[in-house]
């Protein structure tokens, strides 16, 4: 029986990954202990590194190959100084350089693209837990990239925007940089003598070099490796204050939806949000009127599935310590207990949010984290009420268990939904061995019985391969209504094994090649009575250039059972029944770095009952770090006994920055599916830190009824901290 196999398969795979982690490398830990020096001046942030407070400093260097060359020297000497007074971290880097101008530097906006330039950047673990704190990184530009990261650096939140100051500077050697963050940006604990994880990190893109203060092996992913950070001490006697911070939105523009029937219409509004630090470690947000108009449009998918499509989440006040809410493992989006795009949107449009709160952080050994909001009524929706309760404990060092409660309440008495759960996760070796899972609940008017959901999820990394298994359950039943289920009454069962071989740069081969790939992924989906849906086996292969252009290629066998007939295009009815069919697809992405630069994808394959090919292709032009432009293209030629049909996908992006703090962004997309044309056009000016003056303009052209929806707003917001 598949099942069968599948439930030894995943068996085998998990008494392997336990029996291999008592020979798992285990590091002997970090010795790297770098000082910060206490200063009473006000350092001006221009990157010159000139005032005389910068020589009373320690200098820290001696940083370790990541990339290319594992455990070798950095190539390129990096001098790093930290000094502090009673308001802020210093930071300066000195970036030496033996190619006059060699570093690149490709974009100035607002978090920009780390792979693809020259950096400087410190991760800061300002409660020495090997979990969760803040990256902050710059170029020589002054440009600046933040993330607040959790679980060991696993969830990364992009968007989250901190105070700092940075500045660069071009020097006949390389470049140098100032960075300032003020100790209220930061969460820590209020003991005189801090002692911080950190560590630094420098790339140089012409030879695709990254490399870090304190050793850590390739293995891990962005900042996955905050367990191997050093230490930073000397910090005393420092106060992350009160951090209450107010910060107002005006809001005026015009729109019409022609979509709802209605005409043109004014829009006048405000709202505010406001954070305070209720303690080191906990913080209370609250927001009024909330409003997204700045939020970039969502990137249009095909949907060739019987399966509704998942888009992440975008909006900032919900990914601020987003990674709270995270729910068992990890890596398994079959069934997540919340999506906190399901509060505020509704049928793809925004529904109005009146307000809420969101109390999150740490308490001892407890994470935190309560949210409640409130929508305002739209045409048919109800005004509605949503609740997340959830609360971790740390366990064994660097694992921990939690347990969640959810409500969705409507003003109509039958629209109610509540959802609850535990969950642990595991990790051992420095987070080379994880272990996850957890076991979920709901109720819901007329859903009775069968409504629960078990997930399980473990991973075994070690520099040649990587091993995962995982095994969810779903109840016919099961209902998280502030979730995301695209299919209930299933089981899931998934294996893959990934081989990783680094290529020595000393080689011949590795001239040209820096690694090669392999990869397996076997996953089956039986219906609660045991019966087969779906399987499917990948095998891919890819091969990584020393430029860090990238040869792919992948077969992929599959099996679907069809027990109702699937419209899979309008008029395209596929009959049930059971489909065999296979997949081949070869791709090639170049040096990103480039300022010409592009990736094609090209497959074929058997689909149902008939064949399927997929062209997609991107280029994009970049003459200056200033400028981008980039067209994507996806095409899917569908060839079926039931009937014909393509689908086209077309985006159209361009950005211009005209400093680190002005920018405008064009997003425009043509979907053959809907025969619509979204375009979303955006002005950025960051007046002060936090504070920002946007102009927006979004437009859904419908071609099929001849109608177009528009928007223009206008929408200042300041900070205020004290």
């Amino acid at each position: 029986m598949p099942e069968v196999k599948a439930i030894a398969g995943g068996i085998v795979l998990l008494a392997t990954l336990l029996f291999s982690a008592g020979y798992a490398q285990q590091p002997n830990g970090n010795p790297r202990v770098a000082r910060a020096v206490f200063t009473t001046e006000t350092l001006s942030i221009d990157g010159r590194l000139e005032e005389p407070a910068w020589q009373t400093a320690e200098v820290i260097s001696d940083f370790t190959q990541k990339q290319p060359d594992e455990d070798q020297p950095f190539t390129e000497l990096t001098e790093v100084r930290l000094l502090y007074n009673r308001e802020f971290l210093y930071v300066a880097a000195y970036c030496h350089d033996r190619v006059p101008n060699g570093y690149i530097v490709n974009d100035i906006q607002r978090d920009f693209d780390i792979l693809q330039q020259d950096y400087f950047a410190l991760v800061l673990d300002t409660f020495n837990d090997d979990r969760n704190g803040y990256y902050f990184a710059t170029t020589v530009e002054g440009n600046q990239r933040d993330i607040q990261f959790s679980d060991g650096g696993r969830i990364q939140n992009v968007n989250w925007d901190g105070v700092w100051y940075s500045q660069g500077h071009r020097v006949e050697d390389g470049y140098t940089v100032e960075i300032a963050i003020p100790f209220s940006t930061l969460r820590f604990s209020k003991d005189p003598q801090q002692i911080w994880g950190l560590q630094l990190v420098r790339r140089i893109r012409r030879r695709d070099e990254i490399g870090f203060w304190a050793p850590i092996a390739r293995i891990y992913t962005g900042i996955s490796g905050i367990a191997f950070a050093g230490e930073l001490r000397g910090i005393e006697n420092v106060e992350p204050g009160r951090n209450l911070q107010v910060k107002p939105y005006g809001l005026a523009g015009v729109r019409h939806l022609a979509s709802r029937s209605q005409g043109t219409q004014e829009e006048l509004d405000g709202g505010l949000d406001l954070k305070y630090g209720l303690t080191p470690g906990l913080t209370l947000d609250l927001t009024l009127n909330t409003d997204f108009s700045q939020v970039e449009a969502d990137t249009q998918q095909v949907n060739l599935t019987r399966f509704p499509l998942f888009f992440a989440e975008k909006r900032e006040f919900f990914l601020e310590n987003s990674g709270m809410f995270q729910f068992g493992s990890l890596e398994n989006t079959e069934a997540l207990l919340f999506h906190s795009r399901t509060i505020g949107l509704a049928r793809g449009q925004p529904v109005p949010i009146l307000g809420g709160a969101r109390l999150s952080g740490r308490a001892g050994p407890y994470y935190l984290g309560f949210l409640n909001m409130q929508t305002r009524s739209d045409e048919d929706i109800p005004a509605t009420n949503f609740t997340v309760a959830r609360l971790r404990r740390n366990i064994l060092g660097n694992s921990d268990l939690g347990a969640m409660f959810l409500n969705r309440r409507s003003s109509l008495s039958a629209d109610r939904n509540r959802a609850y759960g535990a969950d642990g996760n595991f990790l051992f070796f420095r987070n080379k061995l994880r272990l996850s899972g957890g076991l979920a609940r709901t109720e819901s008017p007329g859903r009775r019985g069968d409504a629960g959901l078990a997930k399980f999820e473990s991973e075994l990394q070690t520099r040649l391969v990587r091993l995962e298994s995982s095994y969810v359950d779903i109840g016919k039943n099961f209902n998280p209504a502030m979730g995301f289920v695209p299919r209930r009454g299933r089981r899931v069962f998934r294996n893959e094994i990934e081989l990783r071989s680094q290529v020595s740069p000393a080689s011949a081969l590795g001239r040209l090649f820096r690694a090669f790939d392999w990869l397996n992924t076997h996953q089956y989906v039986l219906f609660s009575s045991g019966q087969t849906e779906t399987k499917y086996l990948l095998s891919q292969f890819t091969a990584t250039w020393q430029n860090t252009s990238v040869f792919g290629a992948h077969y992929e066998t599959n099996f679907e059972r069809l027990t109702a007939p699937f419209e899979v295009s309008e008029g395209v009815v596929l009959a049930p029944g059971d489909y065999a069919f296979n997949e081949s697809k070869l791709w090639y992405t170049t040096d990103r770095s480039k300022f010409l630069s592009g990736d094609v994808e090209w497959l074929w394959a058997s689909f149902y009952s008939g064949k399927r090919t997929e062209l997609t292709a991107d280029v994009m032009y970049r003459p200056t770090y200033r400028f981008s432009t980039s067209v994507t293209l996806e095409r899917n030629d569908i060839e079926l006994p039931e009937g014909s049909f393509a689908t086209n996908l077309v985006g159209f992006r361009l950005d211009y920055s005209f400093n680190p703090r002005m920018f405008l962004n064009a997003f425009i997309q043509y979907n053959s599916e809907g025969d619509q044309i979204i375009s979303n056009l955006r002005y950025r000016l960051i007046h002060r830190p936090l504070s920002d003056i946007y102009v927006v303009y979004n437009d859904v052209r419908d071609r099929a009824r001849q109608i177009t929806d528009w928007s223009l707003t206008f929408k200042y917001t300041r900070l205020f901290s004290f």
